[in-house]
């Protein structure tokens, strides 16, 4: 196997909400053989029922159409509106990797790359998918502490159109979709599947970024330790993204010690604990929790639930991606100037709506055994 041989297929990065990979998602466009484009979540959405059986023509046509709905994907892209008809008669098959494979090789190539990934919030629970569709790709899995990732949620979505993020909800979405992603990775051989985390790709950025060079067949450049000159080249102007536009950094790690109440750290470290260890982060002795903190939970868990149940019920009807729903609610930009370091409340720009939030996305699977 060559460098850069592209018989290595696609790159999926994957990993909870505020883990580090919308930084990862920048070292690899550092790269000169690699881009990623802004997320999108679309593959689930319109591959996930029938992953490797030819698409009718009117059905691909269809889908390009879908697809550019999905206006934030475009925002790197370089060419004229894509036309459908041009591009899926331009398609050597109409299996859905071809598709896919088509549509995000063209935007790789505006950038000079000969090999794309993607990156999404939701798809530590579609791995399998992507392995059946694209059989030699290979996968990214970013981990970072859970009781900072609950931190670091609770900033980033607040608000009437964030309703459901709570510090149970993050941590039930960290345990889910890591455990999802954990089981379905481990499957894979070594030269498939790479864990990494964000602690320690904070704390020694070279090292790390040379495994995950190694990983990928790719040769180590040095511009992938420069992340922020990437970012700067891309959209994101405000929100809880700004960060990437900064030095990386190990200021944020352990911030749950100081930003969460101890009631929320006994909450998020009682619902995550199983998997800790499967991580290296310690389980610590936060105190008892008393009977108040175990009523608060159960009905945060209630509330869990039926927000759950309500989008599987959107989802059956058709709308996979409730969250699209609440986008004429208000929304917050951060004060112009507001310093790297503190997380301004607002949307998420790698969506695949403006303001949607990928993350934290009711539409998105926590396991493969929610496909639909």
């Amino acid at each position: 196997m060559t460098v850069g041989d592209r018989s290595r297929g696609p790159i999926f990065i994957v990993g909870v909400a505020r883990s580090g990979t919308t930084l990862l998602r920048y070292m690899l466009c550092s790269h000169p053989n690699l881009f990623v484009p802004p997320e999108s979540n679309f593959i689930p959405r319109f591959f996930r029922t029938r992953p490797t059986e030819l698409l009718s023509r009117e059905s691909a046509c269809r889908i390009v159409e879908q697809i550019s709905e999905y206006w934030t994907f475009w925002r790197d892209w370089r060419e004229e509106r894509l036309d459908p008809d041009e591009f899926v008669d331009g398609l050597p098959t109409l299996t859905p990797a071809s598709f896919v494979d088509g549509l995000y090789g063209r935007y790789a190539r505006q950038h000079g790359a000969v090999r794309w990934g993607d990156k999404s919030t939701i798809y530590a629970g579609w791995i399998d998918l992507f392995v059946e569709m694209f059989p030699t790709c290979q996968i990214i899995h970013i981990v970072r502490d859970p009781r900072d990732v609950t931190a670091s949620s609770l900033d980033a979505y607040s608000g009437p159109r964030f309703f459901f993020m709570d510090p149970y909800y993050a941590a039930r979405m960290w345990r889910n979709r890591i455990g999802a992603g954990l089981a379905a990775g481990r499957r894979l051989p070594p030269d498939r599947y790479h864990e990494i985390r964000y602690e320690d790709l904070t704390q020694d950025p070279e090292g790390r970024v040379r495994e995950l060079c190694e990983f990928l067949g790719e040769d180590f450049h040095p511009a992938m330790l420069d992340p922020q000159a990437e970012a700067l080249k891309h959209y994101h102007r405000f929100g809880i993204h700004d960060r990437v536009r900064g030095q990386v950094t190990t200021a944020r790690a352990g911030r749950w010690r100081s930003d969460l109440s101890p009631a929320n750290q006994r909450l998020v470290q009682r619902l995550t604990q199983d998997l800790l260890p499967e991580f290296g982060y310690p389980v610590e002795d936060l105190g008892r929790t008393g009977p108040a903190e175990r009523l608060r939970a159960a009905a945060l868990g209630a509330k869990f639930e039926i927000v759950n149940l309500a989008r599987s019920l959107l989802r059956a009807i058709g709308i996979f991606n409730p969250a699209r729903l609440l986008m004429s609610l208000p929304r917050r930009r951060p004060s112009v100037g507001a310093p790297l370091d503190a997380a301004p409340s607002g949307p998420s720009h790698e969506a695949g709506s403006d303001g949607e939030p990928a993350s934290v996305d009711v539409a998105a699977p926590v396991a493969q055994t929610e496909r639909r």
